[in-house]
Formats: C-alpha cells, structure tokens, sequence
C-alpha cells in the first residue's frame, strides 16, 4: 500500500461527520478545483447511482468528457472517480489524492474524512483532466454532504425512503427536507413524485418560491413532468398510456429522470438541439451498473447480483423480479445468497424476500456475512432465525465467508439446466462476490462499454 494510501485509510477512524466547513477548507486550499467544471448532482435514497451514471454516459456518448463521482465503491477506491465511464488509474487516484493530503497537513492541519477526501480527489482528477461536466451523486442525505459543495446547474431527486434516521430524522418528510437541500439558486431541480404529503411539501419548502418555475416533479404513476407552482392542480384525467401500468423499475426510473433533465437543460435555448430519448436510449444500452441488476455468468452457473441494501430497496427489486417472472422475460432463482447490514426492520427488509421466495419456488437460501463494509454485517445465524421465524419453505443454510456462500451457491444450482443465482443485499456482498469472482478490475468496473462512435449533438 501506497503511503498516501495508507494515510486514506487511517482517516475512517474519523467516521462519518455530516458537516461542510472542512471541505469547504481544503477546496479553498486546493484552488477551488470544484469551479472548473458545471455539474448535475444528485441526491436520493434509491435509484440515485443508476440515474448518475446514466447521465454520465449520456453525456460521453454526446463528444463531452464527463467526471462521475459515486460512493461507496465495490471493489477498490478508484470506482469512485470515474471519466468517460472508466475508473481512474491508481497512479491518478494516488496523485489527486496526494494534492489533497498537502493540502490537509498544510497549518493549521485540517483533515477530511474517508469520504471527504475521495470526493475532494475527484474534484481535483476531473479538474486536471479538463472534464465539460460532471454528474456527481451524494453521499449521505444533502444538505450537510460534502458534494453539496460541487457547482451544480441541475439537481435531481430520485425515490425516497426511511434511511438512515440516526443522522436524517425519524420521518420520510425529515429525510425528504435532508436530501431536497441540494437545490442551488437558479438552478433547474427535478424530483421524482412521492405520495407521502409531508415529504412533498418539504421537498417543495426547500425550493425558493421565486425559483419554482425551475422545479418540477415527475409524475411517474402518470409519466409527465408537472411544475412546482402548478403541483396543486388536479391534472385530470389520468392519461392512459400504452404498456405502462404505473410501475416502474429502477432502472426505468433512473433512465426517465436522466431523459427529463437532458431534455430540460439542454434545449435550444442554449443552442443545442437534442433528443434527449435517443440519447437515454443510447446511454442505457451501453451502461453496465456493476451489482445493479446485473447477469452474470459463474462456473457456467447464471448468476444476478444487486445491492438492494434497504428495505425499499429489497421491495423494489424483488418486485421487478417477480414482476419479470410473471412474463417470463427472466428466468426464476432457484439459489438466493443473502447478506445484510444492520437494519431498522429487518422483518421489513427480508418481507420482500420471502414473497420472492415463496412465489418463485425458490429451494436454497445461502445466508453468508458481507466482509471489508464500514459496517459490520448482521450475523448470518440471525437472518437464518428470521427466515425461520417467518416460515420460509426453503432450506436454508449459513456459510460467513462470501467466497464460501458463493461457492456454495453455484454447487446447489448446479444441474441441467442450471438454475440461476440471485446474491443480493448490502452492497459490500455485492463487492465481495464480484472479489470472488476475479471481477475487481477496472474492465469489470467500466461503466460505458463500448462507447459507439455515433454522436447526438455537437
């Protein structure tokens, strides 16, 4: 390990810190690197990665060199600095970071956190490598995350849910106030609809009223874009669109608000004719989100990772995989490999799971516990109790090691046909399979691949 390095690691003793004086301070000593370049920034509880990134290549895929800045990583550091949807290289990382822990030695020392420092790394990569913009995700809520802190022209807020409440608040309209803080004077600002009222009149709250004809809510139950100032009116009758029911998938979600914020901010008043559902469409083609519903192949064995990290998160996929069962268009699990971090329900978290299994049939449950998480893993004997507990018709077995469980997994599905492998959970299992599977690379953690040589605007 790199002395720099080594310096990194040993600011996790620091822990999280909500706050932004200190990244304020070493901007300020870095030569404000943050003002070189315009960006998106997007904050939410989930969806908010896919809808980055998307963006991202969206972006590349128009001739401009874009910066991505997402966290946490899966494998290695660098996955968090990404241009033109490839990580930096560790001569770059270690380079950028070297500026920074100058500048945070510099007196009187003020040092960073993990996440302060690796974020303050990317303003400096993407600023000596001359990117045209960057789509930067938040951290940890909004409105005390250091990426707050990134020059945005354009905010967006995907779906919300109850997260995180030691440090956002108890309620989803707290959370809701939290994250919406990301919004910037005159500046455009897009949020997925919530039917919670309490979080929509905070999302609202946080946007000036002089500014609200800059902000809109997508209506994804109604698949329209509808003004704040305008949000109060009946918007009737509901319109009836073809193959859509009103639900939606991530992926969708994060590949509608990435379409509406194209086609909001780049319009021809700034010169640029586009056609912001070609280029979604382009940029969803070429994107790989590792361990977001991704399908994978292991030992000949189909294997489908995704880091549903949370309860809304867990409900969410095992709806799309429930929903992609019913049309047939996706094989159903026969193996489930699960790990998990701590969290505030976990009957809530593991319900969908149980559905899933249930309704799909599914034989083997393998429960293992995610390794290298700034969280410890909840123990694999207690998630085996409350599976139990809750009546799952599947065997179920623990195995702590996730290169063991994995192995395990694929011994289980193995057969003719194979049946495939859903591992899914904490987003370090998700890291910690792909390890194990020699994936920790930066061809498996490029984002765009390949990058086609068609442009959509000039």
């Amino acid at each position: 390990m790199s002395e720099v390095r080594a310096w990194l690691e040993e600011l996790r003793g620091i822990g999280m810190r909500p706050g932004l004086e200190v990244t304020a301070a070493l901007l300020a000593r870095l030569g404000m690197p943050q003002m070189q370049f315009p960006c998106f920034h997007v904050a939410g509880s989930n969806g908010k990665g896919s809808c980055c990134v998307i963006l991202a290549n969206a972006l590349t895929l128009s001739g401009r060199s874009c910066g991505l800045f997402t966290s946490p990583h899966l494998c290695f550091v660098e996955e968090r600095i990404r241009i033109d949807g490839v990580p930096i290289s560790a001569e770059n990382f270690d380079a950028s970071l070297s500026k920074v822990r100058d500048a945070a030695e510099r007196e009187p020392v003020t040092l960073p956190s993990y996440f302060e420092a690796t974020f303050l790394a990317a303003m400096v990569a993407f600023a000596d490598a001359g990117v045209d913009r960057a789509v930067i995700e938040t951290g940890l809520g909004g409105r005390l995350d250091a990426t707050r802190l990134c020059v945005a022209d354009c905010c967006v807020l995907t779906a919300l849910a109850l997260e995180h409440t030691d440090v956002l608040g108890d309620t989803l309209a707290e959370i809701a106030a939290e994250k919406a803080a990301i919004v910037r004077p005159g500046a455009l600002f897009i949020a997925k609809w919530t039917y919670d009222a309490a979080a929509r009149k905070a999302i609202e709250d946080a946007v000036p009223p002089l500014q609200r004809s800059l902000a809109y809510w997508w209506r994804y139950d109604r698949a329209m874009t509808i003004r704040f100032d305008n949000a109060n009116k009946s918007h009737r009758p509901v319109r009836k669109i073809e193959g859509f029911d009103g639900w939606s998938s991530f992926q969708q979600d994060a590949a509608r608000l990435a379409e509406i914020t194209l086609g909001f901010f780049f319009d021809n008043s700034v010169g640029i004719v586009v056609e912001p559902a070609e280029m979604v469409e382009s940029a969803v083609m070429h994107t790989v989100w590792p361990g977001r519903m991704q399908w994978l192949e292991h030992e000949g064995v189909p294997l489908l990772l995704d880091a549903a990290h949370n309860p809304s998160g867990m409900e969410k996929a095992c709806e799309q995989l429930r929903s992609q069962m019913d049309k047939d268009s996706h094989p159903t699990p026969g193996v489930i490999l699960l790990g998990c971090t701590p969290q505030e329900d976990i009957v809530g978290f593991l319900h969908p799971l149980i559905e899933l299994i249930v309704d799909g049939e599914v034989e083997h449950v393998v429960v293992t516990e995610p390794q290298k998480g700034r969280r410890p893993a909840v123990p694999a004997s207690e998630v085996v109790a409350e599976l139990e507990a809750q009546g799952v018709p599947a065997k179920v077995e623990q195995m702590v090691e996730p290169a063991a469980a994995l192995a395990r997994a694929v011994q289980l599905a193995g057969g003719v046909p194979p049946q495939p492998v859903l591992g899914i959970g904490s987003i370090y299992l998700v890291g910690n399979l792909l390890e194990a599977m020699g994936l920790d690379n930066r061809e498996s953690m490029t984002v765009l691949r390949p990058a086609p040589e068609k442009q959509y605007w000039t």
